[in-house]
């Protein structure tokens, strides 16, 4: 299920579109960033970010709102998530879960460790295509965009790769580059060079979403 947003039909659109993508047992939500946000960052989890950019901090604090009150759905109550050295979060144990954010909203997916979801990597992107030399990079001969152009398409992988990076390092431990994976947006499959195979779920309304993760 979906956190409710605050006001915004925007929040709601994302937020509704990004559970959709989510497999069942899996808590997602979305929040509009504000001025300010940066007040529902805890003690723990703002000395662990080095960042002083109010900017920056106001986008974390608009990710850990939404991922305190699906934890909380999970009964585990007031959890820091810690931004560990990497700058991926750190999770309770037997908890997976991913934070994104754009200019405008942050995202997050939290579920229990499970068989059917062992880790998780959400990604949330602007409806716009993907810049030329950014695409260069991003899209390989090993990818498959299906019928979609290379601007919204490379968009649109560009999220899925970045979804599955998240998904994957938690498992491996493993920095990868855009080469190392692969991405199948038509079958909605991903692998990595390490030989890690993933599931990839993507949206381009009412915002570019990716989600990943391991069955």
């Amino acid at each position: 299920m979906a956190i409710q947003p605050d006001s915004a039909p925007s929040e709601l659109a994302v937020a509704e579109a990004l559970k959709a993508l989510g497999p069942p047992g899996l808590l997602t939500g979305c929040r509009r960033i504000r001025g300010g946000d940066e007040q529902f960052l805890l003690p723990a989890e703002r000395d662990s970010m080095a960042t002083r950019d109010r900017k920056a901090r106001a986008a974390s604090g608009a990710g850990r709102r939404i991922v305190h009150e699906l934890l909380r759905r999970l009964r585990c109550e007031d959890v820091a998530v810690l931004r560990g050295p990497l700058g991926s979060p750190m999770w309770p144990p037997g908890i997976v879960g991913s934070i994104a954010h754009d200019e405008e909203l942050a995202v997050a997916a939290v579920a229990m460790r499970s068989p059917s979801v062992r880790s998780v990597g959400v990604d949330v992107e602007p409806m716009l295509p993907l810049p030329p030399d950014l695409r260069a990079v991003v899209i390989t001969s090993h990818d498959r965009l299906g019928n979609l152009d290379q601007g919204i398409g490379g968009r649109l992988l560009f999220a899925a790769k970045e979804a599955v990076y998240k998904a994957s390092f938690p498992l491996d431990g493993r920095m990868l580059e855009f080469d190392d994976i692969s991405v199948d947006l038509k079958s909605g499959e991903a692998a990595t060079s390490s030989g890690r195979r993933l599931l990839v779920r993507c949206t381009a309304r009412p915002r570019i979403l990716a989600l990943a993760y391991t069955p």
